[in-house]
């Protein structure tokens, strides 16, 4: 298809026979990003108030939250206020779903949905059918960003959705076709697989290719070989997994082309993503509130903090100061590249992703993707006590006993000597049921 009709043409008539007003989400997120930060503030605080006022009025859970907090809505007079609610974490949804929806809510606007379950529980919740406009108006926005605009193609490298209806998969294939998207499996990712995918994306040839970063880090070690059938995206979107730095390279360099890091996840769709600065994550700040909450303090004097975020879009179920059981943290510092949006500075990783040792310090993915690079294929740390880590191998050739004493060695001086490591070297380290591959996981809390 053609790319200059589908802009100019069929999305626009897509867009009106759904009546959904994107394209004026569209223009205020344009305007909003490049106004001034406490323009950008006032904006939020708006939408962030009109949430509370809701809530507190039509939502069982938040009514009673507030009257619990001794708070009327006039007590909330900036952003930073709502620190007077409570914390709203994954249990407590189990436990309240009901009374999280809003009684005033016609059902027609109801989306079931849930999450992954990284944790291995999967978290079911509902969404706001009238959130799916901005959300996809804030995708366009951020893929403008990376110089992708409507009707360009774009490859995605997914995990497979189970259980769904003949009726869906219909609609399902209308919005692709619109959209001139392409999707693969990141389920099954064996050489000849791999060989295949990276054959039919070079026929489709994507502008875009969007992809969890392990298994566009798979695509990358095939591709790199094969430089006249391999795809040329003019960008590329990593999303789903913590981006590690041996990632980005290697898959920079296969495709010739750029990453613009995604963070987002099931709950608020979009949250933030990477500019051409690539210093930092710009936040959706017109949809999301990010908080920062202090956990710890690792031994070099690093604050490890959670992201509590509140969504600004769903009026059905509202998440307000949700824990999303990530690490980072906010900046509104200046950028260079002249969007004035927020910034996540750092991310972290899961909640669950970081290993924490017995003389304090913490370590994510990227500490053990440094030392386990020569002879491994692929890896999974597992820490089930304090003071021990399980380290499984799937070696590239030879993992003997000098790489083996190599990395314990690395291992004590970042954790001290009372760290044991068990090696189990494997044939295949097969990924989650949604096609992601966790490098790290940790069953030790962070907070002491």
């Amino acid at each position: 298809m053609n790319r200059t009709v589908l802009r100019e043409v069929i999305y626009p008539a897509y867009r009106r026979i759904k009546r959904d007003n994107l394209f004026g989400f569209l223009a205020e997120m344009r305007r909003v990003q490049s106004a001034p930060p406490d323009e950008i503030r006032d904006f939020q605080w708006l939408r962030l108030k009109l949430l509370l006022e809701h809530a507190a009025k039509n939502v069982p859970y938040y009514r009673a939250a507030f009257g619990k907090a001794g708070l009327g809505i006039g007590d909330l007079r900036r952003a930073e206020d709502i620190a007077a609610l409570p914390v709203l974490r994954k249990q407590d949804i189990r436990d309240n779903l009901d009374d999280l929806v809003a009684e005033n809510c016609d059902k027609k606007y109801l989306h079931p949905d849930e999450t992954g379950g990284s944790t291995g529980k999967n978290l079911f919740f509902y969404g706001d059918r009238r959130a799916s406009a901005p959300a996809m108006a804030n995708f366009v926005r951020m893929n403008e960003w990376a110089g992708i605009r409507i009707g360009d193609k774009i490859g995605t490298l997914w995990g497979p959705r189970f259980r769904v209806r003949k009726s869906e998969k219909m609609w399902t294939s209308i919005r692709n076709w619109v959209n001139n998207t392409k999707y693969i499996s990141a389920y099954k990712m064996d050489t000849e697989t791999v060989k295949a995918d990276l054959a039919y994306l070079a026929r489709f040839e994507p502008d875009l290719l969007i992809g969890y970063p392990s298994g566009l880090y798979r695509l990358a070690e095939v591709a790199k070989d094969r430089a006249p059938g391999r795809p040329k995206p003019k960008a590329i979107v990593t999303s789903g997994e913590t981006l590690y730095d041996w990632q980005r390279s290697l898959i920079e360099a296969a495709f010739d082309s750029r990453i613009y890091n995604h963070y987002g996840c099931c709950e608020f769709g979009a949250v933030a993503r990477e500019c051409a600065a690539r210093d930092g994550l710009h936040i959706a700040a017109e949809r999301v509130l990010i908080e920062t909450l202090p956990l710890a303090t690792s031994s070099s004097g690093e604050e490890i903090c959670e992201l509590v975020i509140t969504g600004l879009d769903n009026y059905a179920m509202p998440l307000i100061r949700y824990a999303i059981e990530d690490l980072g943290s906010v900046t509104w510092e200046p950028c260079s590249c002249g969007l004035c949006l927020p910034r996540i500075r750092s991310l972290s990783g899961r909640v669950y992703d970081l290993v924490r040792a017995p003389n304090g310090n913490f370590l994510g993915g990227t500490f053990w993707g440094h030392i386990l690079k020569e002879g491994v294929d692929r890896f999974q740390v597992v820490q089930e006590k304090l003071d021990e880590v399980t380290i499984s191998v799937v070696p590239a050739g030879e993992f003997g006993e000098t790489q083996k004493l190599y990395v314990l060695n690395k291992v004590r001086e970042a954790c001290g000597a009372a760290m044991r490591v068990r090696f189990d070297i494997r044939d295949d380290l097969p990924a989650t049921p949604s096609g992601k591959h966790r490098y790290v996981i940790s069953k030790i809390p962070i907070r002491k």
